[in-house]
């Protein structure tokens, strides 16, 4: 016997396959509902909001498991270089299926309410950049690197994604390249803005 939660688990898991496949503005719960094996109101039996509640959800459920991969990535190294090695060994492995859902997932947000849209990028800039934005922080804090914590974030952030490429393998390589433009100079001064 399948339960409402299987099921509710079940039309996410088909909204996010359309979402990462045609944008929100190509999802059809029609299809979701044909995916799911059940009738499309059923889907307003679990998701009264629609359409819109189903990306709430779906957005939230994405932010939720990121969290986890980087506090877990976080929480395993003893220094900051062991613990930038994880963030990109994590951030590598979940890339290749992630970043153009996460990008999908951004895009929608110029298409829902603005309710939603500030609840989905609160709980994203929380749960996903403050923790790297708080080991930046504490970094420059300490004279490790200098720079602006949030641009060191999301420069860091993106040479994580890129080296997807690499499936983590290069992930020493990355924090070095990474850490030596970061680095503050012999001379004092910040490489970085």
């Amino acid at each position: 016997m399948t339960t409402a939660t299987d099921t509710r688990a079940q039309i996410m898991d088909a909204f996010g396959d359309q979402l990462s496949v045609t944008g929100y503005p190509g999802i059809s719960l029609v299809g979701v509902a044909r995916t799911v094996g059940i009738r499309k109101p059923s889907i307003y039996h679990h998701f009264p909001g629609g359409k819109e509640e189903l990306y709430t959800a779906v957005a939230i459920r994405f932010i939720d498991t990121s969290h986890t991969r980087i506090a877990n990535a976080l929480a395993c190294g003893a220094t900051f270089e062991e613990q930038l090695t994880a963030l990109v060994r994590v951030t590598a492995e979940h890339a290749g299926t992630t970043i153009s859902f996460e990008q999908r997932i951004y895009d929608a947000l110029e298409l829902v309410s603005p309710t939603t849209k500030d609840q989905v990028s609160a709980l994203y800039v929380e749960a996903v950049l403050a923790p790297v934005v708080t080991l930046f922080t504490e970094a420059v804090q300490e004279g490790r690197i200098s720079g602006d914590p949030q641009f060191l974030t999301n420069a860091f952030l993106h040479l994580a994604r890129a080296s997807s490429l690499g499936a983590g393998n290069d992930a020493p390589q990355i924090v070095e390249l990474f850490l030596n433009g970061a680095r503050p100079r012999r001379d004092g001064t910040t490489r970085t803005r």
